[in-house]
């Protein structure tokens, strides 16, 4: 009688692990560029708990000099800074299945791990958003100068513009608008409900759309409060060890099944900002990795920060007298 060995179950290994690289490797390319640069998804062997970068810091500006002095002139020191990004483990499932119910389908059970080896690769991609939203709220969140309040119903197209004005002249680098569905929406309803002119069914919306012509990546992952207006590489999210799958018998109830489970890791980094391992220290869960006290900025200049948070208020609702 023909018995299962190791041989059998690696060919559901690679049905799962195949699933999972064709998926995620769709999701990535898809994912970085929608996102116009801003969010960037990668692969990337990095060993530690975090990633490290020595960076100099130079806030130099011109002075005026004196052609008809002799007098001698102070050094300038160059100053030093370290940009820390943090690793983050992840795991999944495991899920089991007894042989019978895909027998009994006339469905072969190798395709059991071809199911959850997709199912893996999207549920990666939306927790690498998780990820990264969290890390973005909480590091722009730690600096205040890079934080603003805005009410869609009240503000319209200022809700955006308020934003855009903490970078200054340099609001041009604003690469992409990152918000919850209902936030787009309500923006989209505002631009909507304030056209400019209509006559025998011809709008005219006076411009500009409601985004004010800057793309926006629309995910119910991200935080409902909040819109980001990020800079190109506000967040990299980086695959940064092999993930491990595994597929396995279970033999000792009363229907022989397989089972499957996956774990990896991923490494945030916010651009202009590092994560304070004291604080945070390693190995942190989402919900650290959302703390604003675990991060803090590095940056010498806002401008070159990952990029502003608008926080949305909501107008109080009229009260009868």
């Amino acid at each position: 009688m023909p018995t299962t060995v190791n041989s059998d179950l690696i060919i559901y290994n690679d049905e799962a692990q195949t699933a999972y690289l064709e998926r995620v490797q769709d999701n990535l390319d898809v994912f970085n560029a929608s996102s116009n640069g801003a969010m960037v998804l990668d692969n990337e062997l990095i060993e530690g708990d975090f990633r490290k970068r020595a960076l100099y810091k130079l806030n130099g500006s011109l002075e005026h000099r004196d052609v008809n002095s002799e007098g001698k002139v102070t050094a300038k020191k160059i100053g030093a800074a370290e940009a820390v990004g943090v690793k983050a483990p992840w795991k999944y499932g495991p899920y089991q299945t007894t042989e019978e119910a895909f027998k009994r389908r006339g469905r072969p059970v190798e395709e059991f791990s071809q199911i959850v080896g997709a199912d893996v690769a999207d549920a990666t991609l939306e927790g690498f958003i998780q990820y990264a939203t969290a890390g973005l709220r909480a590091a722009i969140g730690s600096n205040a100068d890079m934080v603003v309040e805005a009410n869609i119903e009240t503000d319209g197209k200022k809700t955006l513009t308020r934003g855009m004005r903490k970078f200054g002249d340099k609001f041009g680098r604003i690469a992409l608008w990152v918000m919850h569905s209902s936030a787009y929406f309500d923006i989209v309803d505002e631009a909507i409900t304030n056209k400019i002119y209509e006559e025998a069914g011809v709008v005219i919306y006076g411009g500009l759309p409601g985004t004010l012509g800057k793309p926006v990546l629309v995910t119910d992952t991200a935080p409902a409060d909040v819109i980001f207006g990020l800079l190109p590489n506000a967040v990299t999210i980086t695959e940064s060890q092999a993930p491990g799958f595994r597929s396995y018998e279970v033999n000792d109830e009363e229907n022989l099944g397989i089972g499957y489970r996956a774990e990896g890791t991923v490494n945030i980094d916010v651009l202009g900002y590092s994560w304070k391992a004291t604080a945070g220290g390693a190995n942190p869960t989402l919900a650290a990795v959302g703390s604003a006290a675990n991060w803090i900025k590095h940056a010498g200049s806002n401008k070159v920060t990952a990029g502003v948070m608008i926080k949305l208020t909501s107008t109080p609702p009229e009260t009868g007298e």
